[in-house]
């Protein structure tokens, strides 16, 4: 179903969300618009309507897939598909095709997941073969199917900050992290550091901090910085070492001052 179609179909789908939110079923979703949205979004995708409630989440306004919805949309869509080559709970690896020709792999480590501070979370301690499974199918998605999704980056709710299950839906009840400029709670003033701004972390420091490529926090777009943002919130939540944990904490408030700035 192509975007026109959907709107064509306006009444129809609102319509069949109400009666889903209404449901009671959908804890996830508060309004009827929130309801609306999701299953508009999945429409556009070619869902119908259930799978949509169940599958797409909004988190930070974005709509997200859970990893068996988009391992769903790649095996129907007949340009694309995948073939599994490896899959434990130390790396899952990919094989892409398009039109029946390779067209490259995606993998995803658990020596990945522990750099980015992920495997001190509930869902990669008790999931690590399903949660590799996911990165990679998002990571591969994006690379080698981007068509299936109208161009539109693909996330799954884990790499957006949320906690998930097995099956990569996000757990009712479980908080993505906005990325805000300023703390929920106050909190004293720091001393000032060696080239700060009174007590605070100056643009063009924060806008030479590197990721783990090499690449400057200052040369990367918004989107590419609010995920890096909801991914080291997440790490911070698990058992980090001190070392590690201001490590995460300067390359968060690198983040939200270089967003504050933008």
């Amino acid at each position: 179903m192509n975007g026109l179609t959907v709107y064509d179909q306006f009444d129809q789908l609102q319509r069949a969300a109400v009666a889903l939110q209404e449901s009671g079923y959908f804890t996830d979703v508060k309004t009827k618009a929130q309801a609306i949205v999701k299953v508009m979004a999945g429409a556009e995708l070619g869902l119908p309507p259930f799978a949509s409630m169940t599958g797409i989440h909004i988190i930070q306004g974005k709509p997200v897939l859970g990893a068996n919805v988009i391992a769903t949309l790649v095996k129907n869509d007949p340009r694309y598909d995948y073939l599994v080559e490896q899959a434990d709970d130390k790396v899952c690896r990919l094989c892409w095709m398009e039109n029946n020709k390779v067209v490259g792999t995606s993998d995803f480590s658990m020596q990945e997941a522990t750099t980015a501070g992920l495997t001190g979370k509930d869902n990669w301690k008790k999931y690590p073969s399903d949660m590799l499974f996911a990165r990679a199918i998002s990571r591969g998605a994006r690379r080698f199917a981007p068509g299936i999704f109208g161009g539109s980056p693909v996330y799954t709710p884990d790499e957006m900050g949320a906690d998930v299950d097995e099956d990569g839906n996000t757990i009712v009840d479980s908080v993505a992290i906005d990325v805000t400029v300023t703390d929920p709670e106050p909190k004293p003033d720091p001393e000032p550091q060696p080239g700060s701004n009174n007590g605070k972390m100056s643009l063009e420091s924060a806008q030479e901090v590197t990721n783990r490529d090499g690449v400057k926090y200052g040369d990367l777009d918004t989107e590419k910085l609010a995920h890096m943002a909801n991914a080291l919130t997440g790490a911070l939540k698990g058992e980090l070492t001190e070392e590690e944990r201001e490590e995460r904490e300067y390359k968060l408030d690198a983040i939200k001052v270089i967003l504050a700035n933008r």
